[in-house]
């Protein structure tokens, strides 16, 4: 090998060490940047309403898993409903994996661990349980901390029914868990989340709606759906100058009779006192819809004012 050819091998050799070096420098950053976001999440607190819901439920677990301390709200969280049932399972799981002697322990996933979950009282639809839910919050916040990062909104009531025939007494119940509960549960919690430049996360109505599907006879609960869509917008504009971010949520078109009616257990599994994680619910929502929505949505610190759930991650093939 002559002297030229020797140099030019050893440019290469460098530059394949130095991209080398620079690609794990790249990794190393990364992977410290997700160490500490997380750890900023384990700071943030979050409260969900209305978790007897499958989307409550969902959206609950899913936060807690992405490191954020969770209020769940409940209406009776001492009760002996199946999302209560679903949450009591998984916390049993969880004191599991920490037991060491647990063959459970070694099926654990590594990574960092969750956040916890903290059942909380709340009916959105009353003035005082809004109250007394507030009051509950603060009292379980750790000292020196004085707000919440965000407050999901994720009751609904849908009454199916032909609009010649449902009873004016149907429309107001569904404006009343629809539209005038999440605005409540804005006000209430208004104070906490200014406190945090947090943000409140409402559920609109999906882009294509079932409730448009001819004979579904939603016609009244896709009216109220709207009208919160409309309300994020107005409200958004007028806690601007606050710092509190409003984003709406457009769930994909799911069927609402399930996607806020209580969880369905999937085998009897719970019943039975079997505390297997798996096969015990199925989720309303896909899992892409939970990635590419709901997480930006709350992580991201300048969100944007509406997120589509229905969009599928953009696949890119040569």
């Amino acid at each position: 090998m002559d002297a030229e050819t020797g140099a030019i091998l050893a440019l290469q050799i460098l530059a394949l060490c130095s991209i080398v070096a620079a690609l794990l420098a790249y990794l190393m950053r990364q992977s410290r940047n997700a160490t500490e976001e997380f750890e900023m999440r384990c700071k943030r607190h979050v409260l969900v309403t209305s978790c007897e819901t499958g989307v409550g439920l969902q959206i609950a677990l899913a936060l807690t898993e992405a490191g954020y301390k969770v209020f769940a709200g409940w209406r009776e969280p001492n009760g002996n409903s199946a999302s209560m049932k679903i949450l009591r399972a998984l916390e049993l799981r969880r004191e599991m994996e920490k037991d060491p002697s647990c063959p459970a322990a070694c099926e654990k996933p590594d990574g960092p661990s969750p956040g916890p979950i903290v059942p909380v009282e709340l009916d959105p639809t009353r003035e005082d349980s809004l109250h007394a839910c507030l009051d509950a919050v603060r009292a379980k916040l750790p000292a020196g901390d004085d707000g919440l990062w965000a407050v999901i909104h994720t009751g609904g009531l849908a009454l199916p029914g032909a609009i010649e025939k449902q009873t004016s007494s149907a429309w107001e119940s569904m404006l009343r868990h629809n539209l005038v509960a999440p605005l409540r549960t804005a006000r209430t919690f208004i104070p906490l989340l200014r406190a945090k430049r947090g943000r409140i996360i409402l559920l609109g109505d999906a882009e294509t709606s079932y409730a448009t599907k001819a004979g579904t006879g939603l016609v009244a609960f896709s009216a109220s759906r709207r009208a919160v869509e409309g309300a994020a917008e107005a409200l958004r504009n007028e806690l601007l100058a606050s710092g509190v971010d409003v984003v709406l949520l457009k769930p994909p078109p799911v069927n609402p009779l399930v996607l806020y009616a209580p969880p369905i257990l999937k085998t009897p599994d719970i019943e039975a006192g079997i505390t297997s994680s798996e096969g015990t619910w199925t989720a309303p929502l896909p899992t892409y819809s939970i990635k590419n929505s709901l997480i930006p949505a709350i992580t991201t610190p300048c969100p944007f004012n509406c997120y589509n759930m229905a969009v599928k991650p953009r696949l890119f093939c040569r």
